[in-house]
């Protein structure tokens, strides 16, 4: 009886909750002390992971600057060869180098430094290990600067770099991006040392850890020693995803662009030099395609370039929807893309696909709350047609491209010989232009007189320029305005005009010339610059002339370019006293709002008017009808192109009596102006056949 009690008190015992009177005392210290320990072991294997996260930051952020650098001193490069071939400046190679300098220091000294609107921040690289990469690397930046400044110098003082500085300059800059990747490497090496370190002094506290809490786990802590526990796991497996996300990310950007996703110069690089090979040994044919955005920069300028990111990334989605899966698309840099085809068998294949693509980017875009309308040029090249290597692919279908460009712009064009020679000859003609912009011996000017023919006065003078190139002659002009509207040379070339045409009104006014205004043509470029009108004081500054003595001329596509800044220099024109003409009215964007909106002064209307629409009934209603407009409008109104008896006799009938063509007289030269004038006052226009009319 009392064993069977006995044994139900223990299972009541059993079943009763243990109380805290129940458990043994334990000695505090030793709690507190392990509590201790947990809490060091944490916070030092936290900042352990922390700096070895830190270094893996710091190494990615090495590697894509470094990287960078090296793409920074190929654009150098690409500059001063373009600057060489007339089309570019030391403005953008002088911003280029700043750049490369200011990320170097930074890697010198650590600290940040803003590169294009980008703060980037560095460490720096104060290594054993990387020192010596670093001093080549500041030795070959060295020779880099001194070449630019070299070729900064030359271009300064008026003249073009020689080939041997174009070579001076890519050497240095290949130097200088090798030299860069062996700092890359160097610091690569390094941090994965410490990084390493880090880590087993990490596992070691690790360990130290999970054996105290086993040990207390064994007594009051075993819950949370689990715990403890689970959270170093979760921590580590945390800390290993972002390292793996991290090295990730670095072979992204080694790779890849990161605007638009798609691979980057050097794998593109890499990629066409494969293909080349696996057509070399199949027999196949590889076209590449080069794809620069028409007027990018304006979408730029007018939108901001965060819609021109946007749209760029656009323009790379179609792309890739455009082209097949097994074709390859890059982006280079800019606006500027390529598509490698492989496995072709006919190069004509390469333009079917060059015209879906020009379809496909014609398409309008929404980006934000802004539809955009942009074309592309195309230029293409074939192996083994046009090149047997990559690189001389790579500029075939960039000449190519400029092809397309010249040739009008949204439209591809193949590589030929003749597209050589044409480039070659175009450089000619650039380098001769630049040139003859400091040699009074090729430029010159003529005037062609505008008259009023009732009253037999003449009312202006305007100012047309040529040039006769030393090796080729005489150049037409419309080709070389058109090379200088192409390059930005036309805004020098249209301040050199201005010069010279307010110099000699001056000198005609001193020898008694009646009071005219010389008319000078500006073009969108020059209006796109800024400073127009800075310009045009300066030249009658110079000349001592009176703004009363000058007309602009202007057409209807330079209105359309950005009507708020040409209204706002046209007004400021007008304000001291320049007048404005409307050429070619009648062949652009005639709007009555530009009309009625802009201070305007004269229309002229187009030669096309007056040769072809003065013919039939409904070419004088039209002629008419711009007479009458310009007239409601308290607008002055000129025909150009007047080279017939016939011509003049039906314009004064509608109303128009000021009149410019050959009829009154060829563009003169300004020895014969002068006699022009009084024989013009004496006898009006001269009545034998005129002859057939020139280009203007």
């Amino acid at each position: 009886m009392s064993e069977h009690a006995d044994a139900e008190a223990d299972a009541a015992a059993r079943r009763e909750p243990t109380t805290p009177s129940d458990i043994p005392d334990r000695p505090a210290g030793r709690y507190v002390l392990a509590l201790v320990l947990i809490a060091v072991f944490a916070v030092l294997s936290t900042l352990i992971t922390s700096g070895a996260l830190g270094r893996q930051k710091e190494g990615a952020a090495v590697l894509e600057q470094g990287f960078s650098q090296g793409n920074r001193s190929a654009q150098v490069a690409r500059l001063t060869a373009s600057a060489a071939a007339g089309t570019g400046g030391s403005a953008a190679i002088t911003v280029a180098m700043n750049e490369i300098v200011a990320v170097h220091v930074a890697f010198q000294d650590g600290e940040p430094v803003t590169v294009a609107g980008r703060q980037i921040e560095l460490p720096a690289l104060s290594e054993t290990e990387v020192q010596p990469a670093l001093t080549i690397a500041t030795r070959e930046l060295g020779g880099l600067v001194e070449t630019t400044e070299a070729v900064v110098f030359t271009i300064d003082a008026g003249g073009v770099p020689s080939a041997e500085q174009v070579l001076a300059v890519a050497t240095a800059a290949d130097g200088y991006s090798k030299a860069m990747t062996g700092v890359v490497e160097a610091h690569g090496k390094a941090s994965a040392e410490r990084v390493r370190a880090l880590q087993q002094t990490e596992y070691f506290l690790l360990a130290a850890t999970i054996i105290l809490l086993a040990l207390e786990a064994l007594f009051l802590f075993r819950p949370a020693a689990k715990s403890v526990r689970a959270s170093w796991e979760e921590s580590s497996e945390a800390h290993a995803f972002e390292r793996e996300l991290d090295q990730q990310r670095l072979n992204f950007l080694a790779r890849y662009d990161p605007l638009t996703g798609l691979i980057n110069r050097t794998l593109f690089a890499d990629r066409l030099e494969n293909a080349v090979a696996g057509a070399r040994r199949d027999g196949s044919v590889v076209a590449l395609m080069f794809l620069d955005i028409d007027g990018f920069k304006e979408v730029n300028d007018r939108h901001g370039h965060q819609v021109g990111d946007a749209l760029l990334r656009q323009v790379a989605e179609r792309l890739v929807g455009t082209v097949r899966e097994s074709d390859t698309v890059a982006r280079l840099g800019g606006d500027e893309f390529t598509v490698i085809l492989e496995g072709g068998r006919r190069v004509e294949d390469a333009g079917q696909v060059a015209t879906n693509v020009l379809k496909a980017l014609a398409e309008p875009y929404r980006v934000g709350r802004e539809d955009i309308t942009i074309t592309s040029s195309i230029g293409v090249a074939a192996f083994p047609l046009d090149g047997e290597t990559a690189a001389e692919l790579l500029k075939g279908a960039d000449i190519a491209m400029y092809s397309a460009k010249a040739d009008g712009r949204n439209n591809y064009q193949f590589y030929t010989t003749e597209l050589k020679e044409r480039t070659i000859k175009r450089l000619a003609l650039l380098d001769g232009l630049r040139r003859a912009l400091n040699n009074d011996d090729e430029l010159f000017l003529v005037y062609q007189p505008k008259v009023d023919v009732v009253n037999r006065e003449v009312i202006g003078l305007e100012a047309l320029l040529r040039w006769t190139h030393p090796q080729f002659g005489p150049v037409p002009t419309g080709e070389f305005i058109t090379l200088a509207e192409e390059t930005d040379l036309v805004v020098p070339l249209g301040q050199w005009v201005a010069d010279r045409a307010c110099v000699q009104m001056r000198q005609w006014i001193d020898a008694g010339l009646q009071p005219m205004r010389m008319s000078v043509n500006v073009s969108a470029r020059q209006f796109r610059a800024g400073n127009l009108v800075e310009t045009i004081v300066a030249a009658l500054a110079s000349a001592r002339l009176s703004p009363d003595y000058l007309d602009v001329e202007l057409t209807e596509g330079t209105l359309v370019t950005d009507l708020g800044e040409t209204r706002g220099a046209l007004e400021r024109l007008r304000e001291m006293g320049v007048t404005i003409s409307l050429d070619d009215f009648g062949t652009g964007y005639s709007s009555l709002g530009y009309l009625t909106s802009l201070p305007i002064d004269t229309l002229k209307i187009d030669r096309s008017f007056v040769v072809d629409g003065l013919a039939d009934s409904d070419g004088i209603a039209v002629s008419s009808a711009i007479i009458g407009l310009a007239k409601t409008l308290g607008m002055e109104v000129l025909a150009e192109g007047v080279d017939s008896e016939k011509q003049l006799a039906d314009l004064l009938e509608l109303g128009c009596n000021n009149i410019q063509g050959f009829l009154i007289s060829k563009p003169l030269p300004a020895s014969e102006v002068l006699s022009f004038v009084t024989d013009y006052q004496l006898h009006g226009h001269r009545r034998e056949p005129a002859p057939q009319s020139a280009e203007a």
